[in-house]
């Protein structure tokens, strides 16, 4: 009752206004939300993932009795609370986007129930050891929460509510990241295709407010660190085509195999997922820890890659097989968790394999490259991966390198027929 009344009070101040500056209001309100719950997210996960490390330093097999228990619980509070927290988030925000044009219609995969379950699923799938990461289920945290506020516009528009989810899903990428650009551009090439002119700007706003309190909270940081290199030369033309390539066969066969998952399981895992579920889940966690003894695969791996990145250390041959074995026994759990930060490791790993091969001076230069190819192979977005990867290591200097290896990775990656996010989205819409 108070929360209806509280509503009820707030409506009635806002039908004071003019209908665009309402409209604005719940936006940039809605941004700020979106802003403090993503550093909510993030420390909370940073905290649990410390504990994580710090019981495997002490216990070697921590990771074997963790990562199983975790999937287990995490399975169970989706049953209880998160039907539709699963997996990465983006699709769901793609397939709500697909269905405003009832009021209510995206409720289903934008209620606070999910928000919960999201936020839950998260913290403790990365406290397990999950190999995963918190910036796509961030979307659809921002784009649930930026979704609710349609409650305080009457006579809300199916146009407008597609433009709070849009403005939510890249506010939670720019909060995430703490990029605000990459926000605005993963509005414009991943969210939505045409976005109205007359609510663009307002979408700018959003996402850049966001960012403003990422970055009050959390302080002015990059995600991987700063990347020290020289200015462009053509010397890094030969390694970044290279890479490039590799990384889009490795990139699109990861996407095609979370969107395939029927054509190269055997029978007898898919049965096993169906019938049992906690078994599955159970036994997916104890690969990907069988894999961290191995090499250090758990959580995102930002640790790892920012000490790469800044040109201390070295991941070795084995962290990328490992890394992607992790990874893709981590989505088929189907439990929360995001790939765009475990991808860009992905990246590190394969950019290390060809350090050896090319002169020193340009070894954070490959690494580098590899990040941005990997993501860009996996989202097939490669102007929003190579600006996320230029804000997240303050990398302006290797801009053209990096949208080159982009747009060569997302090419080759296409030879797959794989759109992960636009495929995957299509299973949560109405049949």
């Amino acid at each position: 009752m108070t929360r209806n009344l509280l509503l009820l009070q707030l409506r009635a101040q806002l039908n004071k206004l003019s209908g665009k500056t309402r409209m604005t209001l719940v936006l940039w309100s809605g941004a700020a939300l979106v802003g403090v719950i993503a550093v909510m997210l993030a420390k909370m996960a940073d905290w649990f993932f410390a504990g994580f490390h710090t019981l495997t330093e002490r216990w070697f097999w921590w990771p074997l009795l963790s990562l199983p228990l975790g999937a287990v619980l995490i399975r169970w509070l989706m049953v209880r609370i998160g039907q539709g927290s699963e997996g990465s988030g983006i699709p769901q925000a793609l397939a709500a986007l697909q269905q405003t044009e009832q009021a209510d219609s995206a409720e289903r995969l934008l209620s606070f129930r999910i928000v919960l379950a999201k936020f839950l699923g998260i913290v403790l799938g990365v406290g397990s050891g999950f190999v995963l990461g918190r910036e796509g289920p961030t979307v659809q945290i921002g784009a649930a929460l930026m979704y609710s506020m349609r409650k305080l516009v009457p006579l809300h528009t199916a146009a407008f509510r597609r433009h709070l989810i849009l403005a939510g899903g890249a506010a939670g990428i720019a909060a995430a990241f703490n990029t605000p650009l990459a926000g605005i551009v993963f509005a414009f090439e991943e969210l939505s295709r045409s976005i109205e002119n007359t609510t663009s700007g307002r979408t700018i706003g959003a996402v850049i407010l966001a960012g403003m309190i990422s970055l009050a909270l959390l302080g002015n940081y990059t995600y991987f660190g700063r990347i020290h290199v020289p200015t462009f030369s053509f010397t890094v033309l030969i390694p970044m085509v290279l890479i490039a390539g590799v990384a889009g066969v490795i990139g699109g066969l990861f996407s095609w195999m979370c969107v395939n998952q029927r054509r190269w399981l055997p029978g007898n895992v898919i049965r096993l997922r169906s019938q049992y579920p906690y078994r599955f889940v159970a036994l997916c966690g104890l690969a990907v820890a069988l894999c961290g003894l191995v090499a250090p695969i758990y959580g995102s791996g930002a640790l790892e890659t920012s000490q790469v990145i800044s040109g201390h250390g070295d991941m070795g041959l084995m962290y990328l097989p490992m890394k992607f074995i992790g990874l893709t026994a981590t989505f088929l759990t189907g439990l929360p968790g995001g790939i765009f930060a475990p991808s860009l490791s992905l990246g590190a790993g394969l950019g290390s394999w060809f350090v050896p091969l090319f002169p020193a001076d340009l070894n954070i230069k490959i690494v580098a490259l590899g990040m941005v190819a990997m993501l860009a192979a996996v989202t097939r977005a490669p102007i929003t991966s190579a600006i996320i990867m230029i804000e997240m290591t303050d990398g302006h200097v290797m801009v053209i390198s990096m949208l080159g290896a982009a747009m060569i990775a997302s090419g080759v990656a296409s030879m797959f027929r794989t759109h992960l996010y636009q495929d995957l989205a299509k299973q949560f819409l109405p049949k």
